[in-house]
Order: C-alpha cells, then sequence, then structure tokens
C-alpha cells in the first residue's frame, strides 16, 4: 500500500475573490485525487479588523506544522504585507528542517525595488532556502536569481478551471462567428483604471464612429466601477454588467468575440486573460509582467503599448475588419489552452514537482 505524504498548502482565503484563490480552487480538487499525498489547506487572512490578525495567521500555521508534514507549499506575492508574512512562515518551517517551496502569485515591482536595496538577505534566509520557487514571469525569475537564490525556479502559469468548460464547444462558437451580426468585445477583470478600462472604452468609442455593429460589454467590481458607469451612462453599445461569477461569466465567455485587456499594471498572469483564450477569443493586451514572455503576439492576438488608445484602436480593427482572423487566432488560443492551461494539467505539472522535491 501506498504511503501517503502530508503536505500543507497555504493559502488565502478561498471564499475570497483573487487570483490566488481561484487559482487554488482550482487546483486543490485536482490535487486530492492522487493517492499518494494528503493536502491540508491551511487558510490565512480575512481576520477584518482585528489588529492580532497577523498573529492569528503564525499561530494557525505553526499548529498546521507540528503534525507530521513531509512538505509545505507557500503562496506569497512579492508585497510588502504578503512578502513579510510569508517569510515568517518560511522561518518556522526553516527550525523545523521542514522541506518547503513557494509560488510568487503576485509582483509589486516597486516593492522589489525595497527588496534590492534592504531585504535581499532577508529573502535568502527565508524564502531563499525553497526546494524550488515558482514564478509568472521570466524577469521575476532573473530578479530572484540575481538575489542570490541557487535553487530551481520554474516559470508556471495561473490556469483555467476546467470545469468552466464543460459543455463548451470550440466548433460550435466558431462556426456561430461565421453568422452573427454584432461583434462583441469583453473586458472582464478588476475595475480599476490601472487595468486599461478607460482607454478600452475611448477606443471603442472611437471605433463607434466607423462601425456600427459593435458592442463592449465590461464585466468586474472595483473602486473605479461608480466613474466608468457615470462615463458611459449614455451609451446604448457599452454594457457594464458588474461583477459575474459561475453561468453568468461562463455565458459572456461563450458569447464574446474579442478580449480586450490593455492593463498598465504590474501583472502576474492574469487568469482571465488564459480562460477569454480557452473560449476561443483572440486577446489584444500589453505585455506587462507574466503576459510579456507568455503571450505571442500575432499568434495569440496583439500586444499595444500601455494607455496607448490609437494602437488600442488599430489593433482592434485588426480584427473587425477581418473575421476569419478572429476564428483563426480563437481557434488556436483554444487548443492552446486546453494542452497546457486547464486546470488539470497545471495540476499534474505541480504534483510532477512536488513528487521530485519529496523524492
Amino acid at each position: 500500500m501506498i504511503k501517503e505524504k502530508n503536505i500543507v498548502i497555504v493559502t488565502p482565503q478561498l471564499s475570497r475573490l483573487g487570483g490566488v484563490s481561484s487559482f487554488w480552487n482550482a487546483l486543490l480538487s485536482e490535487l486530492k485525487m492522487y493517492d499518494d499525498i494528503a493536502i491540508n489547506n491551511v487558510q490565512i487572512g480575512g481576520n477584518g479588523k482585528n489588529i492580532l490578525g497577523p498573529v492569528l495567521d503564525q499561530w494557525n500555521f505553526r499548529k498546521a506544522i507540528k503534525k507530521n508534514i513531509d512538505l509545505a507549499f507557500l503562496n506569497p506575492s512579492l508585497g510588502s504585507r504578503s512578502f513579510f508574512r510569508d517569510a515568517l512562515f518560511a522561518k518556522q518551517l526553516i527550525q523545523r528542517s521542514l522541506p518547503f517551496v513557494v509560488f510568487f502569485h503576485g509582483w509589486d515591482l516597486d516593492f522589489e525595488q525595497k527588496v534590492d536595496e534592504k531585504y535581499s538577505g532577508f529573502f535568502l534566509k527565508t524564502f531563499g532556502q525553497a526546494k524550488i520557487i515558482f514564478v509568472l514571469s521570466e524577469d521575476f525569475k532573473n530578479k530572484i536569481l540575481e538575489w542570490g537564490y541557487e535553487g530551481e525556479v520554474i516559470l508556471e502559469t495561473t490556469n483555467v478551471d476546467a470545469s468552466l468548460l464543460d459543455g463548451f464547444s470550440i466548433n460550435t462558437k466558431i462556426e456561430s462567428l461565421k453568422n452573427i451580426t454584432t461583434i462583441k468585445i469583453l473586458f472582464l477583470a478588476r475595475l480599476l483604471k490601472e487595468k486599461g478600462v478607460f482607454e478600452t472604452v475611448e477606443a471603442f468609442q472611437n471605433l463607434c464612429k466607423k462601425y456600427e455593429n459593435i458592442e463592449l460589454i465590461i464585466a468586474g467590481d472595483g473602486k473605479d466601477l461608480d466613474a466608468l458607469k457615470t462615463l458611459v451612462a449614455k451609451d446604448s453599445k457599452i454594457i457594464v454588467a458588474g461583477y459575474v461569477e459561475g453561468k453568468n461569466k461562463i455565458d459572456l465567455f461563450e458569447q464574446s468575440h474579442i478580449y480586450c485587456f490593455p492593463t498598465f499594471y504590474g501583472e502576474g498572469l492574469p487568469t482571465s486573460v488564459l480562460e477569454a483564450m480557452a473560449f476561443a477569443m483572440p486577446i489584444i493586451t500589453t505585455n506587462m509582467g507574466g503576459l510579456k514572455e507568455f503571450f505571442k503576439d500575432k499568434e495569440m492576438g496583439y500586444f499595444v503599448e500601455p494607455k496607448d488608445v490609437k494602437q488600442l484602436e488599430e489593433k482592434l480593427e485588426l480584427l473587425l475588419n477581418d473575421r476569419r482572423n478572429i476564428i483563426s487566432i480563437g481557434r488556436h488560443n483554444a487548443h492552446y489552452a486546453k494542452e497546457r492551461l486547464l486546470s488539470t494539467v497545471v495540476t499534474k505539472r505541480l504534483y510532477d514537482c512536488i513528487l521530485e522535491v519529496l523524492e
């Protein structure tokens, strides 16, 4: 009989919104299907205004690793709060001589500079003791190596929850695209100006002067939602759907034809971009963060310069004028996502790395 290896995976509260929560909501159920590992998920944060919240997180983690465990999996972002909290988790593991791996999801470029200036030594004494570090960008990998890390750094992706695609047919969507009259452009993300939502609106409104049969759907929630609603209140071709999930989110992806995400935020690898690819959509985005190495210009869609509305118009127009281009790029993206980005596929890659460390 196979002896199970016990693994502690530290995540944010999985009921809360966020890329890391979405990532592990999809992967945990997949990992639990392997019969040679046992998963204990320690959820941290969610303590509200409780000033003892950080202490509670450390205490809960301490309780989890007091049990017989073989490996811990930390999931920080490179930002002030997460960096120090998870570094203390790493210290606890080091004190107990327990092996661990780290997956950096978000990456704050301003905080990266602070690590350069003050915390690179602290990084090496904590996260630098990990067996493997996963990142979402070649730039992030190079920076970690520059700080002196001597272990293995693996470039990984976020994932598309495979259950989202239950019942979805690439061919059915492609066939419908040949006959529809209105091309639907989708923006789905947190509604922050840094995500490029206002540039998307401006480019779309300029294109409306030349094209009648186009529509922009904006989905998401965030601090700039009210300002956005005010801006487009009188524009009947722009629909602000607000936050969507479940079937409503799936319907938006199935019914939309072009995904527009001209972010100038310090992205990791946005899940929404991968999801749009899985639903056979060409992507228009920028070379920020993990997108820089992952995204293939002209194969997956088009890169635009951040904040460049004119270029955004031009790239959208390339697709609006050539429906066969929408179809060919969309088909390529859907097959690429199926082969490399689904949660089942990403889980298998992480599982293989976990076994490598355990052995």
